[in-house]
């Protein structure tokens, strides 16, 4: 968990979430922000020690979470992720972050260093271009929403 981008937004910490499913704490595990911060990332299951797959216990309690009506109280990273898919048919590295982090200001300190180095190396692009069949990927999105 030390490796997340969002570590420091998230309470309970991605290791405590685990240690919840663990000891079937459920109502505890799918009552909190984590699950909704996680930016699937997935560089807590890479570099897990343990060989633990936080990821899939966030995903499986996300799951849950939506089947028993219980959701955070803000946007998902997902959620920015699926706009950005539902109006340009593709993401841009960018404009999602910074979409993100002006919903989530307290990353933005920790996230502009890394996030200046990948521009300047190119490893992220600021503009968003556009995809021909805009609106059949948006039809898509709406349908898997239902």
């Amino acid at each position: 968990s030390a490796s997340c981008p969002t570590a420091h937004l998230m309470n309970p910490s991605i290791r405590k979430l685990v240690k919840l499913c663990l000891e079937g704490r459920k109502e505890e595990a799918l009552h909190n922000e984590t699950l909704w911060l996680c930016t699937s990332c997935l560089l807590c299951t890479v570099r897990c020690p343990r060989g633990i797959r936080p990821k899939a216990v966030v995903s499986a309690l996300k799951d849950i979470s939506e089947r028993e009506g219980v959701r955070g109280r803000d946007a998902s990273y997902e959620e920015f992720f699926l706009k950005q898919i539902k109006n340009n048919g593709r993401i841009a590295e960018l404009p999602l972050t910074a979409e993100f982090l002006l919903a989530y200001p307290q990353a933005a300190v920790q996230s502009m260093q890394m996030g200046l180095e990948l521009i300047s190396k190119g490893k992220i692009g600021a503009r968003v271009d556009r995809i021909e069949g805009r609106d059949e990927v948006k039809r898509i999105v709406e349908e898997l929403r239902e």
